[in-house]
């Protein structure tokens, strides 16, 4: 197809790919310029072309560099505002020219980050996830010293069958190490990439309890929480699940406890800690702790029990709910929810009414 259509091709699957941005103000064919410094704390554009400081710098083009190669050089071009556009002459060359895989997978491997870049961004919008040689090649990128040659090789491999996948899984797993990938979102797509293998995909544990853990990015944190909760059997999830409900970042003990939820009696261990959770400051806290908490049913009595004689007015409103919510087992809570009856606060008198209506005489 003309070569105008595999570019915009190329953007949408950057853009499905989750490696670009969701509304472009530019044209399909265009791309960031690297920044001075290479940060972490903008989304991953496969077309962005920084690398990290620690990267060799590429080999100095020859006097008169020819052939396709140089070709791939001059393809993509930064403009004064910093946005990578494909040369109007490079790029007519190249449709007249319309080189196959066999030219263009090679320059890959090219010692010139410019040539690497272009031929990968050339290419990924022919990129067929049927043909081994292509997918060899593109895995391959995942470990370029190149921030944007990453990029655009994690796009293809989100194209491939599961299997090929798999057998990506080792360069995935490094990549989600911040020394590695400097991108947060593109190691928050791994995450998710991994989580979609479920269980086959347990080898990347280790990563992905790393990340969860201490990654400095909290969509990286919860990313790899959820990828857990999706790979780990419900006794190995269960210890990191409880330790993001502690995070820093509300949005993170948000995902711990919809993943202990979604575990439902399995999560008993976690109880205490879900318990203490419905004083969390955020309401999608709470609110996803008292989920997961009636879902344990009887083993979440005694914590809730606790959370009524404590201080919280809020996490005892969510106390009561959960109680009246469990029902008839909760009756050991029941002399804690009758001196609610006599709360200063109207709307918690109401709520232990109400549980106590649910649970039942002793």
């Amino acid at each position: 197809m003309p070569h105008s259509i595999q570019i915009l091709v190329a953007a949408l699957l950057l853009a499905a790919a989750g490696c670009g941005p969701s509304a472009p103000t530019a044209p399909p064919a265009t791309a960031p310029a690297p920044p001075q410094t290479n940060t972490a704390a903008d989304p991953v554009q496969p077309t962005t072309a920084a690398s990290p400081p620690s990267a060799a710098p590429s080999p100095a083009p020859p006097a008169a560099e020819s052939g396709l190669a140089g070709l791939m050089a001059r393809y993509l071009k930064s403009d004064e505002a910093g946005i990578w556009r494909p040369d109007e002459q490079a790029a007519t060359e190249l449709e007249k020219l319309a080189p196959t895989a066999a030219q263009v997978l090679p320059l890959l491997a090219n010692p010139r980050v410019e040539v690497r870049r272009s031929a990968a961004f050339y290419w990924l919008g022919s990129f067929d996830p049927a043909a081994p040689e292509q997918v060899a090649h593109f895995t391959k990128l995942l470990g370029d010293s190149d921030r944007t040659i990453r990029g655009i090789g994690l796009a293809a491999v989100k194209e491939l069958p599961a299997a090929d996948q798999l057998a990506a899984l080792p360069q995935l797993a490094e990549m989600l190490d911040p020394a590695r990938e400097d991108k947060a979102d593109n190691r928050a797509a791994i995450a998710r990439l991994l989580g979609s293998l479920r269980a086959q995909a347990a080898p990347g544990l280790p990563a992905l309890l790393a990340a969860a853990k201490s990654d400095p990015d909290g969509k990286v944190r919860a990313a790899g929480l959820a990828a857990i909760a999706q790979i780990a059997p419900a006794a190995e999830a269960i210890p990191p699940l409880t330790a993001g409900l502690a995070d820093k970042d509300a949005a993170v003990k948000v995902v711990a406890a919809a993943q202990l939820r979604r575990l439902g009696p399995a999560a008993a261990p976690a109880a205490k800690e879900l318990a203490a959770a419905l004083s969390d400051a955020d309401q999608r806290v709470r609110e996803a702790a008292t989920e997961a908490l009636i879902l344990i049913g009887a083993p979440a009595v005694e914590p809730l029990a606790g959370v009524l004689a404590g201080k919280s007015d809020e996490a005892r409103k969510y106390a009561l709910v959960a109680l009246g919510r469990i029902g008839p087992p909760a009756k050991a809570a029941l002399p804690g929810i009758e001196k609610c009856l006599k709360d200063g606060d109207a709307a918690t008198s109401r709520l232990a009414a109400q549980a106590l209506k649910q649970i039942g005489p002793p």
